[in-house]
């Protein structure tokens, strides 16, 4: 990296883990293997009773470990991100590996651009053993696309501009726990700019165990983002008493996760979550467009060209309105 060493911000790579496996040590390493020369390791275990805990104290001193309990993979994640001191910051979980210039592209992108508050990239999909199967193209992050669950960075491929966490409240203890990463892209993007590289950053593990597969913790999870979803269209909330948009939300994230549920082949989770869908929808009034009212029948029940007409329309008009708001 062309910088003088007084360049070199700290970086922090975070991880969150519990009893993390046999992928753990080749997830330590590609942190430990980075080009950038500045990183500090930090690593909330909860507890851990596998062998991860003798093997994060093996790296001695290059990793900030600290194991307690915790309330879930939220808590955790929120818990390492406040103790990391870095200017910014990204994450590495047990499952998962960094490429070797990822920290060193994240940091010159930042550089490049004041304003930049997050970056994020692409990826390359990888079994529990490492071997590549797929790849992700990330694409330019919008928080509408984002809302609608049409597109959601990987976590891995992303990194943050510290102060720009703070700025969005990092230190403050009213996070939803239930879905801090869900809540951590809508304050960040509401707040500032989230910069895009076409360049594999990280390997991301799709495997049976991950946690969107267990059925407890993913509905905590939908649970969590549909009550931040009410709270960011609610009067004075981010799109301030906005029921349509809400719904349209709700049920972007209704069809993602359904589907997800049931490719996985597990259709009493998807059941559960369409159960959470209209438990919350029925703590508020109906919502029509066009006279008719917007459900998960919608679009049988209203004419195509009709309803792409109004779709494209209503979309974009919240697109600009988040381009105002910013």
């Amino acid at each position: 990296m062309n910088l003088e060493h007084a360049e070199w911000p700290l970086v922090s790579i975070f991880m969150f883990v519990r009893n993390g496996g046999k992928s753990l040590r080749r997830a330590i390493d590609s942190v430990m293997a980075q080009t950038y020369p500045n990183i500090e390791f930090v690593v909330q275990d909860a507890i851990s009773t596998d062998g991860t805990l003798d093997v994060l104290r093996s790296y001695g001193d290059r990793i900030k470990l600290v194991s307690e309990p915790d309330s879930g993979p939220s808590d955790g994640l929120w818990r390492a991100m406040n103790r990391c001191t870095g200017e910014f910051v990204g994450s590495c979980l047990a499952d998962e590996e960094l490429m070797p210039d990822a920290v060193e592209r994240a940091v010159r992108a930042f550089q490049e651009n004041s304003i930049t508050g997050a970056i994020t990239g692409d990826a390359l999909i990888t079994d529990i053993e490492g071997k590549v199967t797929g790849s992700w193209t990330s694409g330019p992050f919008n928080l509408v696309d984002y809302l609608l669950a049409d597109y959601s960075p990987y976590f891995v491929s992303s990194f943050y501009r510290r102060s720009v966490l703070l700025a969005v409240g990092l230190r403050e203890s009213n996070w939803n726990l239930n879905c801090v990463e869900f809540e951590l892209w809508c304050r960040v993007a509401s707040h500032s700019h989230v910069k895009y590289i076409p360049h594999v950053l990280a390997k991301y593990a799709q495997h049976p165990r991950q946690l969107s597969n267990s059925h407890n913790d993913a509905l905590v999870h939908i649970e969590g983002r549909l009550a931040n979803i009410v709270a960011l269209c609610a009067p004075g909330g981010f799109f301030d008493d906005r029921p349509l948009m809400r719904n349209l939300f709700i049920w972007g994230h209704a069809r993602v996760f359904c589907r997800h549920a049931i490719l996985v082949g597990k259709p009493e989770l998807a059941r559960a979550e369409y159960g959470l869908v209209r438990q919350t929808l029925a703590e508020h009034p109906p919502v029509f467009l066009d006279g008719v009212q917007y459900d998960e029948s919608y679009e049988q029940r209203l004419a195509e060209a009709r309803r792409k007409s109004t779709w494209h329309a209503v979309r974009a008009k919240m697109s600009e309105m988040l381009s105002m708001a910013r």
